[in-house]
């Protein structure tokens, strides 16, 4: 079409799709930018071409494309529900909500946005208006497998989470995520034969399976929970509120101002400018510079925020006396900057110090992030640790660390690349 058509930008945008479809994203973004260079008004063009940008990782461009879509056709439903997605992405919760909003009000029936619309609500702690969404889905089309999944990671007790799972299954299958999980929850109420049989089976080595496995082989199996704010509410009750708490990976600030709310007092640490290289997540890769804020720190009330690469502050802020934490967040996710950020904060650890590792388990290759830098630190100084909750859905971890064998003044003089975010 486009050898016999060259002029035509329809048959230039209906290649993209094609090619698209192939997974041949550069040759798709090419044929949607011919598209636009001979009908540069074309809604549509702009819109695919902004997905091609976010799938091969440029937010920035992606988010140009869809708002030029926004503004050509105000009320076009896919590029408001596509620009909410980079919202989310860049960690802009509320515009995203925004665009949700849009979205969903010009097309009612737009039963992916009301999905996406209830994991920013769910990312935001509103699980009532995520449920009311999810439902809404639902309703819509009954056979949405991924509503009953993002249900069940808004629960509070493992009875309804079973049930959404159950839910997900009758509908999906062969739904891997809710088939793993299932024998999971199983295992929790103390039927463990079909997680045995699962790790009997090809799915042995899948990282959810290699996650639930080093679950339950810890001295005492942990209290389980099905999202972040539900996870940090039981653990905050454990912590010592009179201390400050310190926070490594801070982002938009959006886990410091909950723990603001309960602590008062909090460090965070953190480039601000996003990943300083790329992170491989299995067969995924967050390019590097993901998770900035474009420098943009955090204006939080009673919080001090000690901005750079974590080699190059953690050493000169930890050679002063700095208060014992009641609570640690780690959440700058690569094996290295976890690594360095327990080394230099050891000072500030007691057996009271409550550990939280934000992306611990369940992703392709976990081992050989957050997971690694406790073991070897623990391998390091003489540690042990006791494991206190875990949340599968939001991968996270929290943990005492005990049997304290070395002594606080050992050196702590390291050099290490910081991944903070």
């Amino acid at each position: 079409m486009v050898k016999f058509s060259p002029r035509d930008p329809e048959a230039h945008y209906n290649l993209g799709v094609a090619q698209q479809r192939l997974g041949k994203l550069a040759n798709a973004e090419k044929s949607f930018l011919k598209a636009i260079t001979l009908q540069p008004n074309y809604a549509e063009a702009h819109c695919n071409l902004g997905i091609m940008q976010q799938q091969l990782g440029r937010l920035a461009e992606a988010e140009k494309s869809f708002g030029q879509a926004i503004s050509l056709k105000p009320e076009f439903a896919e590029a408001h529900n596509a620009i909410a997605i980079v919202f989310k992405q860049t960690g802009r919760l509320e515009e995203a909500e925004a665009s949700y909003k849009t979205a969903i009000a010009v097309k009612p029936d737009f039963v992916n946005a009301r999905v996406n619309y209830g994991n920013t609500l769910s990312e935001m702690g509103n699980f009532k208006e995520a449920e009311i969404n999810y439902k809404q889905a639902l309703a819509l089309r009954p056979s949405d497998a991924k509503a009953c999944w993002c249900l069940h990671g808004i629960q509070k007790t493992l009875q309804s989470a079973e049930y959404w799972i159950e839910k997900c299954l009758e509908i999906d299958g062969n739904h891997t995520a809710a088939k793993l999980t299932k024998a999971a929850l199983k295992f929790y109420r103390g039927e463990r034969e079909e997680f045995d049989r699962l790790m009997r089976s090809e799915l042995r080595n899948h990282p959810y399976m290699r996650s639930f496995n080093w679950v339950f082989n810890l001295p005492n199996l942990p209290e389980l929970y099905f999202n972040r704010w539900y996870f940090f509410d039981a653990i905050v009750k454990k912590s010592n509120v009179r201390r400050p708490f310190y926070e490594f990976g801070v982002w938009r600030g959006t886990s410091f101002r909950y723990f603001m709310d309960v602590f008062k007092k909090g460090f965070g640490f953190d480039t601000f400018l996003g990943l300083p290289e790329d992170w491989v997540v299995g067969a995924a890769v967050e390019k590097e510079g993901f998770y900035s804020s474009n420098g943009r720190v955090p204006d939080i009330e009673g919080g001090q925020f000690i901005v750079g690469q974590f080699e190059d502050t953690l050493p000169t802020f930890f050679s002063e006396s700095r208060p014992v934490a009641s609570l640690i967040n780690f959440d700058a996710d690569l094996y290295s900057s976890t690594i360095c950020a327990l080394k230099y904060c050891r000072s500030v650890i007691d057996e009271n110090t409550i550990l939280i590792f934000d992306e611990f388990l369940i992703n392709e290759g976990w081992e050989n992030d957050e997971h690694k830098a406790l073991i070897e630190f623990c391998s390091i100084f003489g540690f042990s640790y006791e494991v206190l909750a875990v949340s599968f859905f939001s991968k996270q971890v929290a943990l005492r660390l005990e049997r304290i064998k070395c002594s606080s003044n050992q050196n702590l003089k390291y050099a290490h690349t910081s991944k903070d975010k």
